[in-house]
Formats: C-alpha cells, structure tokens, sequence
C-alpha cells in the first residue's frame, strides 16, 4: 500500500469516526425521536401475537416462532426509515453543507453515518426480539446457526441503514424522506412476515417471493426453526446476495449524493 492510500484511508476512518460520534450525540440529545424506532417493533409483536395467533396456521412452527423473525426483519425497515428523515434533516439545515467545506473524506461522511444509524437499527431488533422471547417465542436450532442468524441480523440492519441514507440523501425535504417509510408498509404484508405466501393469490404469492424481504425472513426463520423445518440455503443465498447489493449500491449513491449536496431553502 502506498503512502498516499495509507492517508486517504485514514481520513476515511477519522471522518468515519466524528460523523458517527457526531450523530451518537445527536441521538442522545433528543432521545425522543429514537425512542419510537425502538418499540415500534414491540408493539408490531404484541399486536399479532395475540390479536392473529389464533387464525393463522404456521404449522409446524408455533405462530410466535414463525412471525417473530418476520417482525424483526420487517422491524429493522421500519427502524431504518429514521434514517432518511435524520439526513434530510441535516441537509435542510445546512449542516451537510457544512461538513462538505471541512477536509473530511466524502466517503467517510457516509460511513460514519451508517454506522451510528445501524447501530440504532440493530438496537431496534434486539429489543424486539427480547419482547419475543418474554412473549414465547424460542430457538429451535444449533449454535452455529444461532450465531449465523445473529450475523444475517446485522447485515441486515446495516444494508436497511444504507438504503434509507441513500433516499434521504435523494429526498427533497424532509417531509418527503418521512413519508418514504411507507414502503415498508407493502413490503411487509405481502411478504412471509406475518402468513406464509402459500395462502396468498397465485399472482401476489408471485410478488412475495420475488421482493428481497422475503427470503431474508424465510432465512431467518430457517436458521432459527432449523431442527423443527430446517434452513432453507436457497433463502439463505438469496439473503445474502440481496443485502450485499443493497448496501453497495446504497452506499455509493449516498456518498455521490452527498457529496453534491445543496442546503435547501
């Protein structure tokens, strides 16, 4: 490695660092606005595992084992969507365009905000899954695949951080970037979340399967269910190769919108 990329990654790992203290600090500061990212997961759980229990069969699965890894994964969206509104936020203030006219790393600016506001994503679904298991949900499966579900988590968190970064950084207020958290809404009903996509239409079951949600919670579900209905590596795959691609892809547009950024009016 030559000095010259020896300093331009350090640069990227110093900015990395400051704008995620930076934004750690903001979140501390209004603990209100963190606040509901963090139980809207609980109260998504508490709502179908008791109101739909009862009408939905998830056999051979419990309801509570099936849906609890599609409220974590659907959780994590909806945790996300934070995200968008924060950095449009930033923007119309004027603050990015004061941290563009400091010498940080452009590419920096963006990791360190995935960072802070994955880590809030992350915190999301494990106060989720804590609401779970007080409600009686439990694992079925081995170490190994406990520890591979918990990896498939965080990926998660950081892949759903880095697309809502990217379309807030792309959103024109921030009443726009709030109202972009409805996407989450269709992708978590015609997914495997709450019902297995076996029960829908010939066509929406189509739909189902083809979105990224899907095999994410069917992964998730596998690795933890595995000794009751086994992991399903073809989910696990697709899994994989959708959270990969969206945090690239999100990444990049982030930091390219960033970079050209404009305090708006």
């Amino acid at each position: 490695m030559t000095v010259q990329a020896q300093i331009q990654s350090a640069g990227i790992a110093a900015t990395s660092t400051t704008i995620a203290s930076k934004t750690f600090r903001v979140f501390l500061r209004d603990p209100q606005a963190v606040f509901p990212t963090l139980l809207q997961g609980v109260l998504f759980l508490l709502v179908f595992r008791y109101v739909f229990a009862g009408a939905i069969n998830s056999e051979p699965l419990a309801y509570v084992d099936y849906m609890t890894p599609g409220i974590i994964t659907t959780s994590l969206l909806f945790a996300s969507s934070q995200a968008a509104v924060t950095v449009a936020r930033e923007r119309s203030a004027g603050f990015t365009d004061r941290v563009l006219s400091l010498p940080l790393a452009r590419l920096g600016i963006t990791l360190g905000r995935l960072t802070a506001h994955s880590a809030v994503v992350l915190t999301a679904a494990l106060t989720t899954l804590l609401a779970a298991f007080a409600t009686g949900f439990r694992l079925h499966s081995g170490l190994s695949e406990i520890f591979a579900a918990v990896a498939m988590l965080v990926l998660y968190s950081i892949a759903f951080a880095a697309l809502f970064l990217a379309l807030g950084s792309a959103a024109s207020s921030p009443e726009a970037a709030q109202g972009l958290a409805f996407i989450a809404i269709p992708l978590t009903f015609i997914s495997s979340a709450i019902v297995p996509t076996g029960s829908m239409p010939g066509w929406l079951a189509a739909v189902a399967d083809f979105q990224p949600l899907t095999p994410m919670i069917d992964a998730l579900r596998g690795l933890t269910q595995a000794d009751l209905i086994g992991t399903d590596q073809t989910s696990v795959i697709l899994a994989l190769g959708w959270s990969a691609a969206i945090l690239v892809v999100s990444v990049i547009v982030a930091a390219r919108l960033t970079a050209r950024t404009k305090a708006l009016n």
